[in-house]
């Protein structure tokens, strides 16, 4: 039975990078990637977005020194541990699922100032987090933009590398039904099982839930290889204007991607903890 009319989709994904925002920043502008200026969240954490068509990358970290206001996040291992998933009423949609029997947190407020033409103005947005007690190494969560006009800018969607958008996440599980139990009832999200795993469509994305033999033997070691708990998310798709573009704005930044797939790999080590494939 729905859970909610409304429909399941990637807004972003976020990786952590804990107090090495500067570090990771200067290897994803090395990868190809246009990341806006830094973002100072109202919650205490810091930003940079590589924004596309109709989601984003985050990298999101912590100030080196003061005080680190969201002990939640730390906890994560860095690399590919948040997934935000858009609503347009987050309000409403965790009391559908909270109706549902789904396990869901209170959702909070926050903004981040934005400049616009040298005026500040605040982007502001509305979450919550879906599994909390039963997600490792990271969390779901879903997104309200108050403001998406401040947040998918034109300036800062023309990248090096020529991306367009995250058409794929890759999550390796041992227990895939925890993940499908928490995203079931939303339309259009039925999930499919295939010789690899499963996938779950999220708007212009696909979740795929692999398991450990799978996912290794998909991706080899350009993929983290160990981890605690229940499931780890490991690797993006980003679909490309054009492959050479990507291939020379890599080799630009100093990459050696491997060919993979009728696309190109760079391993998780280089990236920060996360595989990223590059495809037409």
């Amino acid at each position: 039975m729905p859970a909610t009319a409304q429909p399941l989709i990637l807004d972003h994904a976020v990786i952590g990078v804990h107090d090495k925002l500067d570090t990771a920043a200067d290897v994803y502008r090395k990868l190809g990637f246009a990341l806006t200026p830094r973002g100072y969240h109202t919650l205490g954490s810091i930003n940079h977005l590589a924004i596309f068509r109709d989601n984003y990358l985050e990298l999101l970290g912590f100030p080196s020194e003061g005080e680190k206001k969201r002990a939640d996040l730390w906890s994560y291992p860095s690399g590919l541990n948040g997934l935000a998933l858009r609503t347009s009423d987050a309000a409403a949609l965790q009391r559908e699922l909270a109706s549902a029997g789904k396990p869901v947190t209170d959702w909070k407020d926050f903004s981040r100032p934005v400049e616009v033409d040298g005026v500040q103005k605040p982007a502001s947005f509305r979450t919550f987090q879906i599994g909390a007690e039963v997600v490792s190494n990271g969390r779901f969560f879903f997104c309200q933009h108050n403001t998406p006009e401040l947040v998918w800018r034109a300036a800062d969607q023309d990248h090096p590398n020529g991306a367009l958008n995250i058409s794929d996440v890759f999550i390796v599980s041992r227990t895939p039904q925890t993940i499908i139990e928490l995203l079931d009832g939303f339309p259009s999200a039925t999930p499919e099982a295939t010789d690899a795993g499963i996938t779950i469509p999220a708007g212009t994305a696909v979740l795929h839930i692999l398991s450990e033999e799978s996912a290794n033997s998909r991706f080899g070691s350009a993929i983290p290889q160990s981890f605690d708990g229940n499931e780890s998310k490991v690797a993006l798709g980003l679909t490309v204007r054009s492959l050479e573009a990507a291939a020379d704005a890599l080799a630009s930044g100093g990459f050696s991607p491997r060919p993979f797939e009728d696309g190109l790999l760079v391993d998780a080590e280089a990236a920060n903890g996360v595989a990223l494939w590059f495809k037409e």
